[in-house]
């Protein structure tokens, strides 16, 4: 394959953007006393690190690293550690995307802190430049971007510009000496897609970075792998493969599933946490205005205890529906399944076969227009006053219960909840 880098490639150029360690970034935001502090953002019940600041990385914090050995270790004491605060992160990603989708017109939304889009074509840079511009200005957020002519140009230059802390590095402005110089400095387990497996593999062909993967033949790649592995091959190439979305694909699955505070041993508590994952997966549905035509559900016991116990069943569901009262009695097999007094601490819920509410109209027992009415009514009171005010069995409930996810080192709410908002003196 012959390469096509650099200013001379007719393609569409291609930007991604990312906001630099999004979890740590936004709790800064909402605090700004941890600027410049060694930061991390915690797994569920405080578990390890998923989310850590230059500052932190500098005093040897990896990724998955355990909080109870971090804050026994003398030389970590500056280390401050945060509880994860979804609600903020998913409240700071929506705003993100939507100023990325506001200022191109055609984007995609990559991950909770990624987005592709298409730059113009006169000034990719300061398009890109303009994004960053009012990401940081709209939300506060740090970001770095990179641009090619495809989608994974972007992301290695996107990778460039975070290890060099750089906030833009864009490849349609270089030579292609210089690109092809970095492709053969970056290792091919780093290119977008690669994963473990795949690197191992591609190794036997000495294919050890994204120049050699560039170079490989498109049809060796697609013979030994697939095609899309070729198309990354190609993309590295400069050659486009894969035009960025605007149109988000419908989703497949939607999974529900926590690590619990405290243990749990008795059917009936375990009752009480299902009914309170269906409903949170329900949300989700008619959110996305989907209805699920299979749920199944599980629980486990610690893979660290003796007599490890994982139960599950699946549940059909027809006609498909999003109606929580339904997802949550679909829940109730799996607890005659459960040894009482055996405990617990994982459970979960994941709806598949995925259509659009209305889709599959019932030729008998169709949904039922007060529960209609019911759901859409927990809906709006959720929406206006808070998750906590009303649900189904202990979700209903104001006090917390005991097997409630720990997150002791939680920072308020403070865009996404009214009792929690910012004072400013």
């Amino acid at each position: 394959m012959s390469p096509s880098w650099g200013r001379a490639s007719s393609a569409q150029p291609v930007a991604l953007v990312d906001v630099r360690s999004m979890f740590c970034s936004v709790e800064r935001e909402l605090d700004p006393t941890l600027v410049d502090v060694p930061l991390i953002v915690l797994s569920n019940n405080d578990g390890c690190a998923v989310s850590r600041t230059d500052e932190a990385k500098a005093l040897g914090v990896r990724m998955g690293d355990p909080w109870f050995k971090l804050r026994e270790k003398p030389h970590l004491s500056a280390l401050v550690a945060r509880s994860s605060n979804y609600a903020e992160y998913g409240g700071y990603s929506s705003r993100f995307h939507t100023i990325v989708a506001g200022m191109s017109a055609v984007s995609c939304v990559y991950s909770v802190d990624e987005a592709f889009f298409e730059t113009d074509r006169r000034d990719p840079a300061g398009h890109v430049a303009a994004v960053q511009h009012r990401v940081r200005r709209w939300t506060g957020l740090p970001t770095a971007a990179g641009v090619g002519s495809t989608k994974v140009l972007a992301k290695v230059a996107q990778r460039h510009a975070k290890t060099t802390r750089s906030p833009l590095v864009d490849l349609t402005t270089w030579k292609p000496g210089e690109v092809r110089d970095l492709l053969a400095e970056t290792p091919v387990s780093e290119v977008w897609g690669v994963g473990r497996r795949l690197t191992a593999g591609l190794a036997r062909l000495d294919v050890h970075t994204a120049l050699d993967l560039a170079l490989v033949d498109p049809g060796v790649l697609r013979r030994g792998w697939s095609v899309v592995v070729e198309r990354t091959g190609r993309e590295l190439a400069g050659v486009p493969c894969m035009p960025v979305e605007y149109v988000a694909p419908q989703r497949k699955q939607i999974m529900f599933s926590r690590m619990l505070g405290r243990t749990v041993d008795s059917p009936q508590e375990m009752g009480d946490v299902l009914a309170s994952y269906a409903a949170s997966a329900a949300r989700r549905l008619r959110i996305h205005d989907l209805e699920a035509a299979l749920m199944t559900v599980w629980i486990s016991s610690s893979r660290f205890r003796d007599h490890v116990e994982h139960k599950s069943i699946s549940v059909a569901l027809d006609p498909p529906t999003s109606d929580p009262l339904r997802l949550v009695e679909a829940t109730r097999p799996v607890l005659a399944r459960m040894r009482t007094g055996h405990p617990h601490n994982r459970a979960g819920v994941l709806l598949t076969g995925l259509t659009p509410a209305g889709s599959q109209p019932a030729l008998w027992g169709g949904s039922d227009p007060a529960r209609e009415r019911l759901a859409v009514a927990v809906d709006e009171l959720a929406r206006r006053h808070g998750r906590a005010v009303v649900g189904y069995g202990l979700a209903g409930l104001r006090t917390a219960p005991r097997w409630e996810m720990r997150r002791e080192r939680l920072s308020p709410a403070a865009t996404t909840s009214w009792a929690e908002v910012l004072t400013v003196r």
